[in-house]
């Protein structure tokens, strides 16, 4: 609807006969569809269509009224009833003030951006504010890789940027790793991991303690376009002539990100498979990601709001009613007073927070606390959808709209606050982190390949990674206002007014809006004064924040950069080994190691005891692609557990390694 509304605005033809035009198609348009399911009202085309629709009619009616009236008042002269006469004539010229002075015309002929100072940001830069959190407070993790992804990744719906081919699993592993690192500052992954739950449980109960057997861990993921971006089936991405989807291949959480944090908990950290779940609530998980995790490990438990069990997923239990109690109150947010949430997830011991770099139309950026409209239940009026938290945002009329209805005033009500400081939200995420392999224009369009430097015409192929939300949305947003300065795509939508309004509110209590006590619960706690620490580099090029500047005095953000040339590029993929599964497991006399090869590599066993000995060992052999199976004796082991590490080892000299726990 947007492109062709910008096709007339560039035509001959004139402004009435366009909007005429536009009027009678979209109100046919609306009712042709809207009629035989009003559901269909809340899709995003529908959505596009209502303002014009209405505005035509208003207009109709309008003109229509002041002509009868004014008929009315001519055959009441020509009676010489004059009162009558002049009531008509009254009523005609009030219809002739609002046909010329509030003319409907104008829904169509407003501009979609107005203009506004696109200069520096209020608080400036190197101006901190808040207190910093984590192992290394205010530390955020920038992880890069340009072989990480396929640079010629056309992004269709045959060829787009989920697919395996287009991701080198062993360069993204390796980007998940790094990261870790550099939050946890062990030198292993599973110390690190264990350094980032201790540091998070001590700011949550107030005991520094580590991952505890039993415990689960919800990953919560970017697919909130699943929910009408797909074809019949529900699951598969697809142009769907039923919704007027054309781009299902947007961006979103890429699956080869998922799997290399699911990895990091499984294989490194011990965790169970069955502990760990990944979910879009409001929506579903694409097939893509989910086969990229089922292949790999079949008992990680994928989430769906619906049965959709044929598809391997499992049914939620249901939703906790009433979890989020917005802190406005229904003052900003008319039709959003509370939200259920999925009962996992309210019942989750941990949630990491996967979403994805992209701009948004309506709140300027889509981060980790926006990937939360996809969090809530079933919506009184609104059903499994958003809407009803839009005028919480900047732009609250419709997409990319600055003109009307915009909030761009800075201590104003903002709902990604609340999101941030709920305790069952962004107060129970562990790891915070920013899918930035492909990056976005808009929550709803296709990756773009970015021009600022140093991605130079490449897409970012970076992984931003924080216990502190409120670090890293800063500094995302800095990357995004960089990249929106010189890439037109972006349609200016990082540099929307107040875009990090919902910042300086998590960040420090003096900042909070008005009249608002931030309490999302509705238990009459407010939320902590500080949630993390904010603030803005000193430039798009040195990318410097306070303590890379004074890493002794600093008190604000510190980004690290991790490059890493691990891999050779998708063109010699490198993820040799699909799946590798043990059983049984526990075993008894032995134990029988199942797994797939992509393609031929040299494979070779070893057995590790829980003292890092190695215990047994197997010569290295060929294997070709396809499914095997490696038996291991375990008759004169003792009691206990054991992980068993097999090493692959590719043709180009590429290596990978899985590792699985077992137990005797």
């Amino acid at each position: 609807m947007k492109q062709i509304k910008q096709k007339f605005a560039s035509s001959k033809f004139s402004t009435t006969a366009v909007f005429l035009f536009m009027g009678i198609g979209s109100t046919i348009w609306f009712l042709i569809r809207v009629i035989p399911k009003p559901q269909r009202a809340g899709y995003p085309c529908m959505k596009a269509a209502a303002p014009i629709m209405s505005g035509f009619v208003v207009y109709i009616l309008t003109l229509a009224g002041s002509v009868l009236f004014f008929k009315n008042a001519y055959s009441k002269l020509k009676q010489s009833r004059f009162l009558g006469a002049s009531l008509s004539i009254t009523i005609a010229l009030v219809l002739v003030v609002v046909f010329n002075f509030k003319d409907a015309q104008k829904v169509f002929s407003n501009p979609a951006t107005v203009n506004w100072t696109r200069g520096e940001l209020p608080d400036g830069a190197n101006n901190p504010m808040g207190t910093g959190f984590g192992v290394f407070p205010g530390r955020v993790a920038w992880v890069r890789n340009v072989n990480a992804t396929n640079e010629n990744c056309p992004n269709t719906i045959t060829n787009s940027f989920v697919m395996e081919k287009n991701n080198d699993q062993i360069a993204i592993n390796d980007l998940a790793n790094k990261s870790i690192l550099t939050i946890g500052g062990q030198s292993t992954v599973k110390d690190s991991w264990d350094a980032i739950f201790k540091s998070f449980n001590k700011k949550k109960s107030g005991s520094e303690t580590s991952y505890t057997a039993g415990q689960t861990i919800f990953i919560k993921v970017n697919n909130g376009q699943a929910g009408w971006a797909i074809n019949n089936d529900m699951t598969e991405r697809g142009n769907n002539s039923a919704t007027g989807v054309k781009n299902a291949a947007m961006s979103n959480t890429t699956p080869a990100t998922v799997l290399a944090f699911v990895r990091q908990l499984v294989d490194e950290c011990g965790i169970p498979q069955n502990k760990i779940y990944v979910a879009e609530p409001m929506t579903h998980v694409y097939q893509s990601l989910y086969n990229y995790i089922h292949d790999s490990y079949p008992d990680v438990i994928i989430l769906d709001k619906e049965n959709k069990t044929k598809y391997g997923r499992t049914t939620s239990s249901g939703w906790t009613k009433d979890v989020i109690k917005y802190s406005d109150q229904g003052t900003e947010m008319q039709d959003a007073v509370s939200d259920a949430l999925m009962n996992e997830m309210v019942n989750a011991d941990y949630l990491i927070n996967l979403a994805a770099l992209k701009a948004h139309a309506r709140g300027g950026v889509t981060l980790t606390a926006k990937q939360h409209f996809g969090s809530h239940g079933d919506h009184p009026g609104y059903g499994f959808g958003s809407f009803h938290l839009h005028d919480g945002l900047i732009s609250t009329v419709d997409n990319d709209r600055l003109d009307k209805g915009v909030r761009g005033e800075y201590g104003m009500y903002r709902v990604l606050t609340d999101f941030m400081g709920h305790e069952k939200l962004g107060g129970n995420t562990v790891l915070f982190v920013v899918d930035g392999l492909w990056g976005g224009i808009e929550a709803t369009d296709m990756p773009v390949k970015w021009k600022s430097a140093p991605f130079n015409n490449d897409f970012p192929n970076s992984l931003f990674v924080s216990q502190d939300a409120v670090a890293l949305e800063s500094v995302c947003l800095d990357f995004l206002r960089a990249e929106a300065d010189v890439n037109d795509a972006f349609n200016d939508r990082p540099f929307f007014p107040a875009v990090d309004d919902h910042l300086h509110q998590a960040a420090d209590k003096a900042n909070w809006a008005a009249g608002i006590t931030y309490d999302p619960e509705g238990d009459g706690t407010e939320m902590p004064a500080s949630l993390g620490v904010h603030e803005h580099w000193n430039n798009a090029t040195d990318k410097e924040y306070t303590k890379n500047l004074d890493a002794t005095n600093g008190k604000g953000i510190e980004l690290v950069s991790v490059m890493s040339e691990t891999g050779t590029g998708v063109n010699n993929l490198s993820n040799l080994s699909a799946q590798v599964t043990v059983y049984p497991n526990p075993c008894t006399t032995n134990a029988n190691v199942a797994f797939t090869m992509k393609q031929d590599a040299v494979v070779e066993f070893s057995v590790v005891n829980m003292n890092g000995q190695i215990i047994q060992k197997y010569q290295p052999s060929e294997i070709g692609p396809g499914s095997q199976i490696q038996t291991i004796n375990t008759s004169n082991w003792s009691k206990g557990n054991y992980v068993v590490v097999m090493k692959a080892t590719s043709s180009y000299g590429i290596e990978t390694s899985t590792t699985r726990l077992m137990v005797k």
